[in-house]
């Protein structure tokens, strides 16, 4: 920090007055000077005795008033400005700065207090000390720079903070560039060492609160401060660490919905740090709840990434199918995050459906639809966890055979319709079963729903948005997907095809009329940054087909007897 602002900031803060009581109390008795050591004495063992005897000596400060607090800024002010003093005057000297670092290092800690009193933050701010505590992160004593990281840690965790002070210490700190701060002294930090992991985690933490308090900043932050690319390399390290996982969690909210940073992960080389991270649990299980929050973040990041098609692109080239049909294929804990960004990495982009049918990746999808997901590991096993493995498992089937149907044509159409086809109909058989079983689950769920709704006396609009959660928690995504399927089956040049979708739906008391109802749903719901043009010309020509068949059938009992017939 430039002694310029260093006298600034003191001429600002000795100009303040303090009440009569704060006037009155003695000044706190200065620490007698050590006597000079020889020069040979090693810097660093004169901080460890310096410290130790801080430690011993400390003043401990219980409550911090607005008098208080400037009395204590002034001081660190004071000792910011003696110590750079000292430090230029004796620079081969560590003997002849280390009182003044020693007294530089008290007052840090002592100012920790303000943790406690959030609402000073607004005045605090106003003595402009944010400005000489963050030039701090570029002292040469890395226990100076990492007890100011502490510092901000805990004055942005503090527990009685409110909105308002929080917005007011964030604004202030990106106001005076903390990001780009913090990132330059995250780069010097050794976490082998237990304090500077420890630091690192106490930085990371900052960046979160920053992110929480104004998630406009996420650009920021993550392409010009330089995190997101700090974050990417952090992930690839193999062993795991808590610093790891909470770097897959920052990473994860800087690309959820943000189209630029998923944009710049690719740029950043980022899709291969992903991949890496990935492909680390292809077959190793994680060994806690912890380890296995970490795998399913990685998992996530690269689902927000793909959602761009730069990504997609690098996903193919990097042979990320690849990984993911090999992780599937493993049926690991890793299983399930690889279903969901292979879905992301197929939506909306012909060229990687088509490597995942010239891969035989119908090999890998077929045996999973409709069956049970890999099985959780031995600390993850309530029925709730289970429950929701199932439904998640059987959307991203459904979600990629979706995709597929969207996607291909000419030859490899017709591989996904014979796969259908082939061992009498079994897989058909299969995508009916998850008809059957999602369709009652959905209007169970609205039945319920609807109970609830009429004994709580709730007015259309409330029991209606009950009935929408119901629904959806019960699974009625998946069943739009599921009769997606069936009506590219159902009106498929492949006559067998039809008569079974036909007959198994009449068997269960559906019809054509039904699947395509919720079919259309979906449809309906497409964005139009969500689809391409293929996908946009298949279902259209979807549609008229449908439409053709239920002129065909404009009951459900011409429909059903039409099936009984051709299955004789």
């Amino acid at each position: 920090m430039p002694v310029v602002m260093a006298h600034a900031a003191l001429s600002e803060l000795e100009a303040f007055t303090y009440g009569a009581a704060e006037r009155g109390q003695a000044p706190a008795q200065k620490r007698p000077r050590r006597e000079e050591q020889k020069n040979a004495v090693d810097a660093a063992e004169l901080l460890a005795q310096a410290e130790a005897e801080l430690d011993q000596s400390m003043v401990e400060v219980a409550t911090v008033d607005e008098n208080s607090m400037k009395r204590m800024v002034l001081s660190v002010e004071k000792r910011i400005n003696e110590n750079m003093q000292m430090r230029m005057k004796y620079p081969d000297k560590p003997e002849k700065f280390m009182d003044s670092e020693l007294e530089l290092y008290q007052e840090l800690k002592r100012l920790h207090v303000l943790a406690t009193a959030p609402e000073l933050y607004p005045s605090f701010i106003r003595t402009r000390c944010i400005g000489s505590l963050l030039g701090l992160l570029a002292h040469e004593n890395s226990d100076i720079s990492m007890d100011v990281v502490d510092l901000f840690h805990e004055l942005a965790d503090a527990d009685d903070s409110t909105p308002e002070d929080s917005a007011a210490l964030v604004g202030s700190l990106l106001e005076h560039e903390a990001p780009m701060l913090l990132m330059e002294h995250l780069q010097r930090l050794d976490e082998g060492e237990e304090e500077e992991a420890k630091t690192v985690h106490n930085t990371l933490a900052i960046f979160e609160a920053l992110l929480e308090s104004k998630p406009e900043v996420a650009e920021e932050l993550a392409q010009k401060a330089g995190l997101m690319k700090w974050l990417l390399t952090r992930i690839k390290r193999r062993a795991f660490h808590a610093n790891k996982l909470y770097a897959s969690e920052l990473l994860a909210v800087l690309l959820q919905q943000n189209a630029s940073n998923q944009t710049f992960l690719g740029q950043a080389d980022g899709m291969l740090s992903l991949l890496t991270a990935a492909s680390q649990y292809k077959r190793r299980e994680p060994q806690d709840m912890e380890e296995a929050e970490l795998v399913e973040n990685v998992f996530d990041c690269m689902a927000s990434a793909l959602e761009q098609s730069s990504n997609q692109l690098l996903f193919l080239k990097a042979e990320g199918i690849e990984l993911m049909i090999l992780t599937i294929k493993e049926r690991r804990y890793a299983s399930h995050g690889a279903f969901k960004a292979l879905d992301a990495a197929l939506r909306a982009n012909g060229a990687n459906c088509e490597r995942f049918v010239d891969i035989r990746g119908f090999k890998t999808l077929f045996p999973m639809l409709g069956a049970a997901p890999p099985p959780l590991p031995a600390f993850s096993k309530s029925s709730g966890e289970k429950k929701a493995a199932q439904r998640q498992h059987d959307e991203h089937c459904a979600s990629v055979l979706s995709t597929l149907f969207h996607q291909l044509s000419g030859d490899r159409r017709l591989r996904l319709l014979g796969k259908l086809a082939e061992d009498d109909m079994s897989k058909l058989q299969k995508l009916l079963q998850l008809h059957r079983t999602y369709a009652a689950a959905v209007e169970a769920a609205e039945v319920a729903a609807a109970r609830e709704s009429d004994a709580e006396e709730e007015d259309e609009a409330d029991a209606e948005e009950r009935a929408y959660l119901a629904r959806m928690e019960a699974g009625s995504y998946t069943l739009q997907l599921v009769d997606v399927c069936l009506c590219y089956a159902a009106t498929a040049k492949n006559k067998q095809l039809r008569q079974q979708v036909l007959h198994g739906l009449y068997e269960d008391g559906f019809s054509l009329h039904d699947i395509w109802a919720n079919a259309f749903d979906h449809i309906k719901s497409f964005g139009i940054d969500t689809v391409d043009a293929v996908q946009r010309k298949q279902t259209e020509e979807l549609g008229k087909e449908v439409e053709k068949l239920l002129q065909k059938y404009t009951t459900v009992k011409e429909e059903g007897a039409d099936a009984e017939a051709e299955q004789e």
